[in-house]
Protein backbone atom coordinates (compact mmCIF):
# COMPACT_ATOMS: atom_id res chain seq x y z
CA UNK A 1 0.00 0.00 0.00
CA UNK A 2 2.62 2.51 0.59
CA UNK A 3 4.77 1.59 -2.21
CA UNK A 4 1.10 2.49 -4.18
CA UNK A 5 0.52 5.51 -2.10
CA UNK A 6 4.45 6.64 -3.24
CA UNK A 7 3.80 5.69 -6.93
CA UNK A 8 0.77 8.09 -7.06
CA UNK A 9 2.50 10.45 -5.09
CA UNK A 10 5.43 10.71 -7.89
CA UNK A 11 2.46 10.76 -10.77
CA UNK A 12 1.12 13.65 -9.32
CA UNK A 13 4.29 15.92 -8.96
CA UNK A 14 5.26 14.52 -12.41
CA UNK A 15 1.67 16.08 -13.93
CA UNK A 16 1.93 19.57 -12.77
CA UNK A 17 3.66 20.53 -15.61
CA UNK A 18 1.13 20.46 -17.66
CA UNK A 19 0.93 23.18 -20.28
CA UNK A 20 2.51 24.56 -23.54
CA UNK A 21 5.49 27.07 -24.74
CA UNK A 22 7.44 27.77 -27.17
CA UNK A 23 10.72 29.49 -27.30
CA UNK A 24 11.40 32.58 -28.78
CA UNK A 25 14.25 33.14 -30.94
CA UNK A 26 15.38 35.93 -28.06
CA UNK A 27 13.51 34.83 -24.74
CA UNK A 28 11.64 32.95 -23.04
CA UNK A 29 7.63 34.18 -23.70
CA UNK A 30 5.95 35.88 -20.93
CA UNK A 31 2.18 34.60 -20.73
CA UNK A 32 1.51 38.57 -20.42
CA UNK A 33 3.50 39.49 -23.07
CA UNK A 34 3.63 37.36 -26.06
CA UNK A 35 4.96 38.25 -29.57
CA UNK A 36 2.75 37.44 -32.27
CA UNK A 37 4.59 34.71 -33.76
CA UNK A 38 6.42 31.99 -31.55
CA UNK A 39 9.45 30.73 -34.01
CA UNK A 40 10.93 27.83 -32.49
CA UNK A 41 14.61 28.00 -33.89
CA UNK A 42 16.18 30.85 -36.00
CA UNK A 43 16.04 28.69 -38.81
CA UNK A 44 12.67 27.78 -39.03
CA UNK A 45 11.48 31.38 -38.83
CA UNK A 46 10.01 31.00 -42.27
CA UNK A 47 7.95 28.06 -42.10
CA UNK A 48 4.29 27.95 -41.62
CA UNK A 49 3.10 28.30 -38.26
CA UNK A 50 1.22 24.88 -37.74
CA UNK A 51 -2.07 24.64 -35.54
CA UNK A 52 -0.09 22.75 -32.75
CA UNK A 53 2.06 25.64 -32.46
CA UNK A 54 -0.83 27.99 -32.52
CA UNK A 55 -2.39 25.89 -29.80
CA UNK A 56 1.25 26.68 -27.62
CA UNK A 57 0.85 30.11 -28.30
CA UNK A 58 -2.60 30.41 -26.77
CA UNK A 59 -1.47 28.51 -24.02
CA UNK A 60 1.06 30.43 -23.26
CA UNK A 61 -1.16 33.55 -22.79
CA UNK A 62 -3.51 31.75 -20.86
CA UNK A 63 -6.02 32.14 -23.27
CA UNK A 64 -7.28 28.54 -22.61
CA UNK A 65 -10.38 28.80 -24.78
CA UNK A 66 -8.31 30.09 -27.97
CA UNK A 67 -6.48 27.12 -27.16
CA UNK A 68 -9.18 24.58 -26.80
CA UNK A 69 -10.35 26.48 -30.10
CA UNK A 70 -7.47 24.91 -31.82
CA UNK A 71 -8.96 21.17 -31.85
CA UNK A 72 -11.74 19.55 -33.89
CA UNK A 73 -15.21 19.54 -32.65
CA UNK A 74 -14.54 15.36 -33.10
CA UNK A 75 -11.25 15.35 -31.17
CA UNK A 76 -9.75 13.25 -28.33
CA UNK A 77 -6.92 14.40 -26.00
CA UNK A 78 -5.09 11.38 -23.86
CA UNK A 79 -3.03 13.17 -21.22
CA UNK A 80 -0.10 10.18 -20.35
CA UNK A 81 -0.60 11.03 -16.29
CA UNK A 82 -4.21 10.89 -16.01
CA UNK A 83 -7.18 7.70 -17.01
CA UNK A 84 -9.11 8.58 -20.13
CA UNK A 85 -9.47 10.63 -23.16
CA UNK A 86 -10.55 13.97 -22.99
CA UNK A 87 -12.80 14.23 -25.75
CA UNK A 88 -15.10 17.55 -24.73
CA UNK A 89 -13.89 21.13 -25.18
CA UNK A 90 -15.17 22.55 -21.95
CA UNK A 91 -12.95 19.50 -20.22
CA UNK A 92 -9.87 20.46 -22.29
CA UNK A 93 -10.21 23.83 -21.68
CA UNK A 94 -10.39 23.11 -18.35
CA UNK A 95 -6.92 20.76 -18.08
CA UNK A 96 -4.95 23.48 -19.62
CA UNK A 97 -6.47 26.08 -16.72
CA UNK A 98 -5.55 24.15 -14.29
CA UNK A 99 -2.19 22.87 -15.76
CA UNK A 100 -1.28 26.73 -15.75
CA UNK A 101 -2.63 27.16 -12.18
CA UNK A 102 -0.22 24.95 -10.80
CA UNK A 103 2.31 26.75 -12.56
CA UNK A 104 4.36 29.93 -11.49
CA UNK A 105 3.61 32.60 -13.70
CA UNK A 106 7.17 32.86 -15.49
CA UNK A 107 7.64 29.08 -15.32
CA UNK A 108 6.83 27.49 -19.29
CA UNK A 109 7.12 24.86 -21.24
CA UNK A 110 9.44 25.30 -23.83
CA UNK A 111 9.63 23.44 -26.95
CA UNK A 112 13.07 21.76 -28.04
CA UNK A 113 12.09 20.34 -31.30
CA UNK A 114 9.04 20.11 -33.48
CA UNK A 115 8.12 17.61 -36.59
CA UNK A 116 5.81 19.07 -39.09
CA UNK A 117 5.34 16.14 -41.47
CA UNK A 118 3.81 17.90 -45.07
CA UNK A 119 2.72 14.41 -45.98
CA UNK A 120 -0.10 13.52 -42.99
CA UNK A 121 -0.02 16.63 -41.29
CA UNK A 122 1.36 15.08 -37.99
CA UNK A 123 2.98 17.39 -35.34
CA UNK A 124 5.56 15.30 -33.06
CA UNK A 125 7.26 18.25 -30.35
CA UNK A 126 9.90 17.23 -27.62
CA UNK A 127 9.65 20.27 -24.42
CA UNK A 128 10.49 20.62 -21.60
CA UNK A 129 10.05 23.47 -18.48
CA UNK A 130 11.70 26.13 -18.26
CA UNK A 131 12.12 29.46 -15.49
CA UNK A 132 12.18 33.10 -17.30
CA UNK A 133 15.94 33.20 -16.16
CA UNK A 134 16.51 30.49 -18.73
CA UNK A 135 17.23 27.94 -16.07
CA UNK A 136 15.59 24.39 -16.87
CA UNK A 137 13.35 22.69 -14.09
CA UNK A 138 14.78 19.44 -13.77
CA UNK A 139 12.71 16.06 -14.90
CA UNK A 140 10.05 18.28 -16.82
CA UNK A 141 10.91 16.90 -19.85
CA UNK A 142 8.12 15.53 -22.35
CA UNK A 143 7.20 14.40 -25.67
CA UNK A 144 3.75 15.04 -27.33
CA UNK A 145 2.37 13.91 -30.80
CA UNK A 146 -0.62 15.47 -32.63
CA UNK A 147 -2.55 14.49 -35.71
CA UNK A 148 -4.65 17.07 -37.51
CA UNK A 149 -7.89 17.00 -39.60
CA UNK A 150 -7.80 16.95 -42.84
CA UNK A 151 -10.90 19.40 -43.38
CA UNK A 152 -11.36 21.43 -40.54
CA UNK A 153 -7.28 21.61 -40.48
CA UNK A 154 -7.64 21.45 -36.95
CA UNK A 155 -5.88 18.97 -34.05
CA UNK A 156 -8.11 15.51 -34.17
CA UNK A 157 -5.55 13.81 -31.77
CA UNK A 158 -3.37 15.19 -28.98
CA UNK A 159 -1.18 12.32 -27.25
CA UNK A 160 1.14 14.12 -24.20
CA UNK A 161 3.82 12.21 -21.80
CA UNK A 162 6.21 13.44 -19.15
CA UNK A 163 8.59 12.38 -17.35
CA UNK A 164 8.60 11.52 -13.79
CA UNK A 165 10.10 13.70 -11.08
CA UNK A 166 11.35 10.41 -9.93
CA UNK A 167 12.14 7.75 -12.27
CA UNK A 168 12.68 3.98 -11.67
CA UNK A 169 16.02 2.60 -12.55
CA UNK A 170 16.42 1.25 -15.92
CA UNK A 171 17.27 -2.23 -14.65
CA UNK A 172 13.47 -1.94 -12.76
CA UNK A 173 11.89 -0.37 -15.88
CA UNK A 174 13.74 -3.51 -17.62
CA UNK A 175 12.29 -6.24 -15.04
CA UNK A 176 8.42 -4.67 -15.47
CA UNK A 177 8.58 -5.31 -18.83
CA UNK A 178 10.43 -8.47 -19.33
CA UNK A 179 7.93 -9.60 -15.98
CA UNK A 180 4.48 -8.51 -18.31
CA UNK A 181 6.07 -10.31 -21.20
CA UNK A 182 6.89 -13.26 -20.01
CA UNK A 183 3.26 -13.24 -18.68
CA UNK A 184 1.99 -12.94 -22.23
CA UNK A 185 4.23 -15.65 -23.45
CA UNK A 186 1.39 -17.92 -21.97
CA UNK A 187 -1.03 -17.22 -24.10
CA UNK A 188 -2.08 -19.02 -27.10
CA UNK A 189 -1.21 -16.02 -29.54
CA UNK A 190 2.07 -15.98 -31.03
CA UNK A 191 1.74 -12.64 -33.48
CA UNK A 192 4.90 -10.54 -33.79
CA UNK A 193 5.69 -6.89 -33.81
CA UNK A 194 5.31 -4.76 -37.00
CA UNK A 195 6.17 -1.32 -38.61
CA UNK A 196 2.60 0.80 -38.78
CA UNK A 197 0.56 -2.43 -39.78
CA UNK A 198 1.12 -6.25 -40.22
CA UNK A 199 4.41 -7.18 -40.88
CA UNK A 200 5.69 -9.47 -43.77
CA UNK A 201 8.45 -10.23 -45.83
CA UNK A 202 7.90 -7.62 -48.94
CA UNK A 203 7.38 -4.53 -46.48
CA UNK A 204 10.31 -2.80 -46.44
CA UNK A 205 11.10 0.55 -44.31
CA UNK A 206 10.33 3.39 -45.64
CA UNK A 207 12.31 5.74 -43.60
CA UNK A 208 15.95 5.45 -41.18
CA UNK A 209 13.06 5.71 -37.83
CA UNK A 210 11.31 2.51 -39.27
CA UNK A 211 14.90 1.19 -40.07
CA UNK A 212 15.67 1.54 -36.54
CA UNK A 213 12.34 -0.05 -34.98
CA UNK A 214 12.17 -3.17 -37.82
CA UNK A 215 15.93 -4.08 -36.35
CA UNK A 216 15.41 -2.97 -33.04
CA UNK A 217 12.15 -5.76 -32.87
CA UNK A 218 14.62 -8.08 -34.75
CA UNK A 219 16.70 -7.90 -32.37
CA UNK A 220 19.81 -6.99 -35.10
CA UNK A 221 21.35 -4.52 -32.67
CA UNK A 222 24.71 -3.68 -34.70
CA UNK A 223 22.07 -3.24 -37.77
CA UNK A 224 19.92 -1.01 -35.19
CA UNK A 225 23.48 1.18 -34.40
CA UNK A 226 24.18 1.59 -38.12
CA UNK A 227 20.85 3.46 -38.03
CA UNK A 228 23.06 6.21 -35.72
CA UNK A 229 25.95 9.40 -36.52
CA UNK A 230 28.95 7.86 -34.85
CA UNK A 231 28.89 10.98 -32.24
CA UNK A 232 24.99 10.38 -31.56
CA UNK A 233 22.98 11.01 -28.26
CA UNK A 234 20.37 9.08 -27.08
CA UNK A 235 18.93 10.53 -24.03
CA UNK A 236 21.59 9.80 -21.22
CA UNK A 237 23.92 7.65 -23.76
CA UNK A 238 26.55 9.92 -25.56
CA UNK A 239 28.25 8.27 -28.24
CA UNK A 240 27.37 4.63 -30.71
CA UNK A 241 29.84 2.51 -27.68
CA UNK A 242 27.49 3.90 -24.83
CA UNK A 243 24.40 3.54 -27.43
CA UNK A 244 25.31 -0.14 -27.64
CA UNK A 245 25.70 -1.42 -24.49
CA UNK A 246 22.69 0.35 -24.03
CA UNK A 247 21.14 -1.45 -26.41
CA UNK A 248 22.82 -4.78 -25.16
CA UNK A 249 21.95 -4.94 -22.14
CA UNK A 250 17.73 -4.35 -23.43
CA UNK A 251 18.29 -7.26 -25.46
CA UNK A 252 19.38 -8.92 -22.35
CA UNK A 253 16.75 -7.85 -20.25
CA UNK A 254 13.54 -7.73 -22.57
CA UNK A 255 12.06 -10.94 -24.25
CA UNK A 256 11.91 -11.78 -28.06
CA UNK A 257 8.32 -11.61 -27.68
CA UNK A 258 8.65 -8.31 -26.85
CA UNK A 259 8.28 -5.54 -29.89
CA UNK A 260 7.70 -1.60 -30.11
CA UNK A 261 5.24 -0.63 -32.37
CA UNK A 262 5.02 2.76 -33.98
CA UNK A 263 1.30 3.88 -34.25
CA UNK A 264 2.13 6.97 -35.82
CA UNK A 265 4.87 8.70 -37.31
CA UNK A 266 5.59 12.74 -38.41
CA UNK A 267 8.59 12.98 -40.31
CA UNK A 268 10.01 16.57 -40.97
CA UNK A 269 12.34 16.72 -43.69
CA UNK A 270 13.07 20.35 -43.64
CA UNK A 271 13.69 20.05 -39.35
CA UNK A 272 15.65 16.75 -40.24
CA UNK A 273 13.01 15.70 -36.64
CA UNK A 274 11.27 12.71 -36.40
CA UNK A 275 8.25 12.08 -34.01
CA UNK A 276 7.06 8.81 -33.12
CA UNK A 277 4.00 7.79 -30.96
CA UNK A 278 4.40 3.96 -29.87
CA UNK A 279 3.35 1.25 -28.07
CA UNK A 280 4.92 -2.03 -26.22
CA UNK A 281 3.34 -5.55 -27.11
CA UNK A 282 4.25 -8.87 -25.86
CA UNK A 283 3.33 -11.87 -28.64
CA UNK A 284 1.32 -9.10 -30.45
CA UNK A 285 -1.11 -7.84 -27.12
CA UNK A 286 -0.10 -4.18 -26.41
CA UNK A 287 1.10 -4.16 -22.62
CA UNK A 288 -1.49 -1.65 -20.66
CA UNK A 289 0.53 1.56 -19.31
CA UNK A 290 3.39 1.59 -21.92
CA UNK A 291 2.44 3.81 -24.77
CA UNK A 292 4.79 6.79 -24.97
CA UNK A 293 6.58 9.39 -27.43
CA UNK A 294 9.86 9.99 -28.82
CA UNK A 295 11.62 12.68 -30.80
CA UNK A 296 14.68 11.81 -32.99
CA UNK A 297 17.11 14.48 -35.29
CA UNK A 298 18.60 13.24 -38.31
CA UNK A 299 22.38 14.33 -39.15
CA UNK A 300 21.87 16.65 -43.12
CA UNK A 301 24.93 14.89 -44.79
CA UNK A 302 23.75 11.60 -43.98
CA UNK A 303 20.37 11.43 -42.86
CA UNK A 304 21.20 8.80 -40.10
CA UNK A 305 19.98 9.44 -36.86
CA UNK A 306 21.72 12.10 -34.29
CA UNK A 307 19.82 12.24 -31.48
CA UNK A 308 17.10 10.18 -29.50
CA UNK A 309 14.63 11.23 -26.96
CA UNK A 310 11.56 8.58 -25.31
CA UNK A 311 9.19 9.16 -22.55
CA UNK A 312 6.70 6.71 -21.42
CA UNK A 313 3.23 6.96 -19.89
CA UNK A 314 2.75 6.60 -16.04
CA UNK A 315 2.94 3.28 -14.97
CA UNK A 316 -0.01 4.74 -12.20
CA UNK A 317 -2.58 6.68 -13.87
CA UNK A 318 -4.53 9.47 -11.80
CA UNK A 319 -8.44 10.61 -12.06
CA UNK A 320 -9.23 13.75 -13.50
CA UNK A 321 -10.18 15.41 -10.40
CA UNK A 322 -6.85 14.50 -8.62
CA UNK A 323 -5.24 17.47 -10.36
CA UNK A 324 -7.41 20.24 -8.57
CA UNK A 325 -6.87 18.36 -4.88
CA UNK A 326 -3.31 17.94 -5.38
CA UNK A 327 -1.63 19.58 -8.27
CA UNK A 328 -1.84 23.06 -7.15
CA UNK A 329 -0.13 22.75 -4.02
CA UNK A 330 2.61 20.41 -5.15
CA UNK A 331 3.08 22.80 -8.05
CA UNK A 332 3.89 25.56 -5.89
CA UNK A 333 6.50 23.79 -3.47
CA UNK A 334 8.49 22.34 -6.88
CA UNK A 335 8.93 25.83 -8.55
Amino acid sequence: MQSATLGILLVCLASISNGFVCRSTSAILDARAVPSSCALHASDSGARESIVERCYEAWNRRRMSDAAACFDDDFAYDDGQYLGSIQRKSDLERLFQRGAMALPPKVFMVVDQIARCAESGNVGTQWHVEKDDGSIVPFTRGCSFYTIDEVSGLIKTGFRVSEMIAKPSKQLSDMVVSSASGMMQLTDRMGTGSILGTKTEEAKPESIIETYFDTWNDRDMEAALDCFVEDCVYETEDGKEALRQHLLRNVEALPSACQIIPDDLALDSINGTCGVKWHLEANGIPIPNLRGCSMYTTDGATGLLKTGFDVTEAPVKLPGFAQDVLAVPFGKLLF
